[in-house]
């Protein structure tokens, strides 16, 4: 299984849920996705919200592949981290579905988190397809 993070479950950021899941990925190459990124408000920072489109722009991210540790454990709480509930998903913030990224010029099939709601006021576009370089070019905090 691969995995493609484009926000706060990218290695690096400073939420436990992504601290331990990334200790049991392999180690993550650069990949983009079509489609559509937006900067999510709330009171606990920004989160991203990525909207698969074959005519948008890149959505920057990195693809792992799964670690010999990795388990279904983890993928549960990664699914619950998103508010993917597999048994609910028209009830979930976040869907876990199948997508093609490219990396150094291959095509490589991942899982990703795609946003499944409407969109809330205060969500700013992402024109430049990275959720931490928007964050810092704004000064805004990342969801914690």
């Amino acid at each position: 299984m691969r995995l493609f993070f484009y926000g706060t479950l990218m290695q690096g950021t400073c939420n436990d849920v992504a601290t331990a899941l990334h200790r049991r990925l392999e180690a993550g190459v650069p990949a983009t996705a079509p489609g559509r990124l937006y900067a999510i408000p709330d009171p606990a920072g920004w989160y991203p919200a990525f909207i698969p489109d074959p005519a948008g722009a890149a959505v920057h991210g990195m693809v792992h592949a799964a670690g010999p540790g990795f388990a279904q454990a983890d993928l549960a709480a990664l699914d619950a981290y998103e508010d993917y509930r597999p048994a609910d998903p028209a009830g979930s913030l976040y869907l876990r579905r199948p997508l093609t990224v490219s990396s150094a010029g291959e095509d490589i099939g991942a899982q990703a988190y795609i946003y499944n709601a409407v969109l809330p006021a205060g969500a700013r576009p992402i024109a430049c397809g990275d959720f931490r370089t928007f964050l810092a070019a704004h000064g805004l905090p990342e969801f914690r």
